[in-house]
């Protein structure tokens, strides 16, 4: 008998954290986390035990080949199968991976880098749908039997494994010291001046040693400080990254791209009335508003390179969004798609996000290699899903840590203009942090 696609209904579950608990120990588990934040995200994600990876050396190296191969793998797992479910996404099979920063920004430069993306291709999925209460498994015609049966075993296991300790064996340290953060915003502010650039985001690392496995660890963190895009990515037993991030990168649903770029932080606080006040003058703050504002107009003109003449809008300028620990200035820009252009191309394309590099962006990111002391990797790439030739979601990964064998590396940035105070801005990446570091002690 010929396989067939196949739907599981589960009992409805806001999030599948708990589903997560059961088979985070499996190769290749993935799971994207929209963080309780049902305003920003509709779905969540959770799967593993992937049928194919797609390594970037197996393509010479080269992004674009790699993307093709990609997709050529979604359309023919799209054509065996319709859509299932109640989400209309997905027949069963998707592609969730990593776009790292410095691969992204080598290729705007035409560079090389050490750095390589990761993507695995999944013929089984389970979704919860936020927008009709519903959790389900989607199985794709082609999922092999040995992976089903072990999908269905876990799913039907009595006993919920205990998740394994975690601990810091090692504190987070900063790579660089005070005084170089102020040097490097001192040289950016002579390219300012010398019209090299208009913004620049500069970021510091900060660096520690774990034991344990990191899944806990993303549970700690998550229960307070995971935004609408979180995701865990386990892309092999010693590389995993943990992502608490609030920010979309790119949506593409029936041929609309939707960004929103995030520009402009505050602190939150536990006084009802001083919390109000730091969120107003965020609002208020000409420095943050022009520093969002020139990044909505990068974003704007990314888009419009591959959107019908005259579609792309910005919906939302300057929306202020509170969360757990912070305050953020959020814009939504929006544009259709001209026919014959696909996710993977403006993915591409549009890497990595002109909210995380600065402007102009080819300028900002050839600064940024210039004066930060350490490549990005996972830190302000994307976390992104596939699925058929329609459907793109991918996040910006700030608030981000990535975990080598025993060293845990996490980050914080912001954008530097010309008006920048560099002990304000040292003070927004300690605010960015600070949360994070505190929650995986």
């Amino acid at each position: 008998m010929a396989p067939v696609a196949d739907v599981m209904s589960l009992p409805f579950s806001r999030s599948l954290i708990r589903w997560a608990d059961q088979f985070f120990r499996l190769p290749g588990f993935a799971y994207l986390d929209n963080g309780g934040h049902s305003d920003t995200a509709e779905i969540e994600l959770l799967t593993a035990l992937p049928t194919e990876i797609f390594r970037l050396q197996e393509y010479s190296g080269e992004l674009t080949e790699w993307m093709t191969a990609i997709e050529a793998a979604l359309v023919e797992a799209d054509t065996a199968a319709p859509v299932l479910g109640t989400t209309n996404l997905f027949n069963g099979s998707l592609v969730i991976g990593n776009l790292d920063y410095d691969t992204s920004a080598s290729h705007l430069l035409g560079s090389s880098s050490e750095s390589a993306p990761y993507a695995a291709l999944y013929h089984w999925v389970m979704v919860t749908d936020l927008r009709v209460d519903k959790t389900e498994i989607l199985f794709h015609p082609q999922c092999p039997t040995h992976i089903r049966a072990r999908v269905l075993k876990t799913l039907e296991s009595a006993d919920r494994p205990s998740r394994p300790l975690f601990e810091l064996t090692a504190p987070f340290s900063p790579s660089i010291s005070a005084d170089a953060y102020r040097d490097a915003i001192a040289r950016i502010h002579e390219y300012i001046l010398a019209g090299d650039c208009y913004q620049v985001n500069f970021a510091q690392r900060f660096e520690a040693q774990l034991k344990g496995d990191t899944w806990s660890a993303y549970r700690a963190a998550r229960e307070h400080l995971a935004g609408g895009f979180s995701g865990f990515l386990r892309l092999d037993s010693e590389h995993s990254i943990l992502s608490l991030s609030p920010e979309r990168f790119l949506t593409i649903h029936e041929n609309v791209v939707t960004t929103q770029p995030i520009k402009g932080t505050a602190p939150r606080h536990h006084d009802a009335a001083r919390d109000t006040a730091l969120a107003q003058a965020l609002l208020e703050s000409q420095k943050d508003r022009a520093e969002n504002v020139m990044i909505t107009d990068l974003l704007r003109n990314d888009l419009g390179q591959f959107c019908l003449p005259g579609s792309v809008s910005v919906n939302e300028l300057c929306g202020l969004h509170s969360f757990s620990t912070v305050h953020h200035l959020i814009s939504t820009v929006e544009g259709k798609l001209r026919p014959g252009i696909s996710p993977g191309q403006i993915l591409l394309a549009t890497s990595p996000g002109g909210s995380i590099t600065g402007a102009p962006k080819r300028r900002a990111v050839e600064i940024i290699a210039e004066l930060e002391s350490h490549p990005r990797g996972a830190y302000c790439g994307s976390l992104f899903v596939m699925a058929g030739t329609h459907f793109l979601q991918s996040s910006i990964a700030i608030r981000t840590l990535e975990a080598h064998g025993e060293t845990l590396v996490c980050w914080g940035g912001g954008g530097i203009t010309a008006s920048s105070q560099w002990k304000a801005e040292y003070q927004e990446t300690l605010d960015k942090v600070g949360p994070i570091m505190a929650a995986v002690k």
